[in-house]
């Protein structure tokens, strides 16, 4: 089950995302998007989110929560999909460096496509493993104990 942040201040569109989110067998957490303070990075934070969605209004702060987000190190991985009626969406969110981006108003069908390219990546745990031959390891650990043959093994002289 992964967590959804929306921040947004508009109900019908935090409504019809909770739906998209319920269905999904996911959790929404919603927060406004109008001010931005430490609470709400904070409460953004403790929520440890899956993926965020952010809707762009024609505030000041609200542009500037999305760097606020970025300039966090437990968020900085976190996708965040821009949500927005402007006519320049594409152009902002490639400009802002944004995961993705839905026009306003919201058609289901995209909200589903986008969120599923997020939250239904599987998450694989069996990470191949490429085998070190033990000499090679040795190797290493001893040129690590002699940093000056450990200088020319990296300018291509051989070690002798």
């Amino acid at each position: 089950m992964s967590r959804v942040v929306c921040l947004s201040d508009t109900v019908s569109l935090v409504r019809l995302v909770r739906e998209e989110v319920i269905v999904g067998g996911h959790l929404l957490f919603p927060f406004p998007a109008s001010q931005l303070n430490d609470a709400l990075r904070q409460a953004v934070r403790q929520t440890a989110p899956n993926v965020v969605l952010l809707e762009l209004t024609n505030t000041l702060d609200n542009p500037h929560i999305y760097f606020f987000l970025r300039s966090d190190q437990a968020m900085r991985c976190v996708p965040v999909i821009l949500l927005s009626s402007r006519p320049d969406l594409e152009l902002l969110a490639t400009a802002l460096g944004a995961d993705s981006y839905l026009p306003i108003p919201l058609d289901r069908a995209a909200l589903h496509v986008t969120l599923s390219a997020y939250l239904d990546t599987p998450v694989s745990s069996d990470a191949p493993r490429i085998e070190v031959p033990r000499s090679t390891v040795q190797r290493y650990a001893s040129l690590m104990q002699r940093p000056h043959l450990m200088t020319r093994v990296m300018a291509g002289v051989p070690a002798v």
